[in-house]
């Protein structure tokens, strides 16, 4: 927020007469920019649609604010178009005087092709006084006539320094332990303003802020906030690396390793924090279990962005959804920002029928991924390679591209004992038959297989239930693999991969489909058609 402020003076100085500052924080920023205005000298009013033009006032004595009220002239501008016909007359008494004007929801009144002109005009006006017109808006949503005339200022969510005042107000004279602050202040991250303070309010209230239980609440708070966006979806996840992941003993080293990177002596040292990776792989292989596993292993906030919630119809809509949720993820960092099925939301086939609104959300996230300073680690997932751009998937977007193929028969020993010993089963001791049976199965299935064998457990005898092998063996036959059916598009997948991508286990055992034909079923023509790679 610092620097976007900084940003402002300097614009200020130079006498740019119209400013666009995007941000659903209105009485933030309304105060920061009061706070520029008086220091600099400047008289300071705002304008909206219910009080009209006000003018705010200061006490002399402590520089903060005294009080507002109408503007002399409030009577002449209560409507947009009046306003500025104000501004463009110069209340020629006024010519000297050095004025900073804020309009708020000004993107409300770009529907008015007057209003777009009046604005044009404004500029001839303003740049040779010292005076300047603020656009506010929770989003950046500008008419292209205006383009060329207007300097957009992205305004960001409150840092940790921010929330730390918000925090000292509430807290007033109470102490509050050093590293109980800081949890807190990162339990508040991502938040507006207004949120963090009723989220620390009520966290006051029903345990006080010197309690640990005070960090839950603001978490929990700050997850229903994050939720409403529709965009993002914040996660609390247990599952574990090497508990819940079977297999992919390469890709686990690799991130213990990164997960180094957050370590004080690694900054001091000067390591960079990795930037993200990408799961390509075979459906139903763990990819997005992996994301959630990467978020408990580094003990960081998981949030997933919904790819497809993105798109809206209104112009403009799509573009502003991702903005705000890359603003959300950088304001929470460190975090893992996981993005399921990556190739279906980023596309640009067929640009022209969207009016280029998908190429134009796809550049705003690879030139984000590819400049971020801020420590979000980017987990896409994707099954069909087909559809990825090459611009996603060369070096400085991903540290590291991973294909997680399916499980040998060590990985799939491996997946059945944690299924197992999650359903608290521990009879079977021998999985060679079944690992036989459950040849070219993918994570997912042989989940399902597990589930199964629970139902035929539960069903032979309802007293002491407990899965037999020849449980497993009757669920695995009933089972028609993916891989199977879906052979032709796996191979091409697994060739692509083969020299394009690292593997995600160091395993070599690897049961080419290729090779077996035991299992080659008749496909329809239909079935023909689709399963081309």
């Amino acid at each position: 927020m610092e620097k976007s402020f900084e940003d402002l003076k300097y614009m200020l100085d130079a006498n740019y007469p119209l400013i666009y500052l995007a941000s659903p924080e209105y009485g933030r920023i309304i105060q920061k920019v009061r706070s520029t205005a008086f220091r600099k000298g400047y008289t300071f009013s705002t304008w909206d649609i219910v009080d009209g033009l006000q003018i705010h006032n200061k006490d002399e004595n402590s520089n903060k604010l005294d009080k507002v009220e109408k503007h002399p002239n409030n009577g002449e501008t209560k409507n947009p178009d009046s306003f500025l016909e104000f501004l463009l007359k110069g209340n020629n008494e006024n010519q000297e005087s050095k004025e900073i004007f804020i309009i708020e929801d000004a993107h409300k009144q770009f529907r008015d092709e007057k209003f777009i002109v009046q604005l044009r005009k404004l500029t001839q006006y303003f740049k040779v006084l010292n005076k300047h017109l603020l656009l506010l808006s929770p989003f950046f949503k500008l008419p292209i006539e205006l383009e060329k005339y207007v300097t957009v200022l992205n305004m960001p969510l409150p840092d940790k320094n921010d929330l730390e005042k918000r925090l000292r107000v509430i807290t007033k004279d109470e102490v509050i332990n050093d590293d109980l602050k800081n949890l807190i202040l990162d339990a508040g991250a991502g938040l507006t303003d207004v949120e963090a303070d009723l989220a620390f309010r009520l966290a006051k209230e029903k345990v006080g802020l010197n309690s640990k239980d005070a960090i839950r609440i603001i978490a929990s708070e700050k997850e229903q906030i994050i939720k409403k966006s529709g965009i993002l979806d914040y996660y609390h996840t247990t599952e574990n690396l090497d508990s819940s992941v079977g297999g992919l003993d390469s890709l686990k080293v690799w991130l213990k390793q990164r997960s180094k990177a957050f370590e004080r002596k690694a900054k001091v040292f000067g390591l960079k924090e990795p930037k993200g990776m990408l799961l390509l792989g075979v459906p139903g292989t763990g990819k997005s279990l992996t994301a959630k596993a990467i978020a408990t292993e580094w003990n960081q906030p998981l949030l997933k962005l919904d790819i497809g919630k993105v798109f809206q119809s209104e112009v403009g809509s799509s573009e502003n959804n991702i903005r705000n949720a890359i603003m959300t993820a950088e304001a929470i960092a460190p975090c893992v920002l996981w993005i399921d099925e990556i190739e279906k939301g980023l596309s640009t086939a067929g640009g022209e029928k969207d009016g280029g609104t998908n190429s134009r959300v796809f550049s705003t996230i690879l030139t984000w991924m590819q400049e971020k300073t801020k420590p979000v680690f980017v987990v896409a997932t994707a099954n069909n390679i087909s559809n990825l751009p090459p611009e996603l998937l060369r070096k400085g977007r991903f540290d590291e591209i991973f294909f997680i193929d399916l499980p040998t028969k060590k990985e799939r020993k491996n997946i059945f004992e944690i299924h197992l010993k999650k359903n608290n089963q521990s009879n079977i001791t021998d999985f060679n038959p079944i690992i036989n049976e459950s040849k070219y199965f993918n994570g997912a299935e042989i989940e399902e297989t597990v589930k199964e064998a629970m139902f035929k457990a539960y069903i032979e005898n309802n007293e002491e239930p407990a899965i037999k092998l020849s449980h497993l063996i009757e669920s695995a036959k009933a089972i028609v693999p993916l891989a199977i059916t879906m052979k032709n598009k796996i191979d091409g997948l697994r060739d692509w991969a083969s020299t394009r991508a690292r593997p995600a286990s160091s395993d070599t055992d690897k049961e080419d489909l290729k090779k077996d034909k035991s299992k080659n079923q008749t496909l329809t023509k239909r079935e023909k058609e689709e399963d081309i790679f």
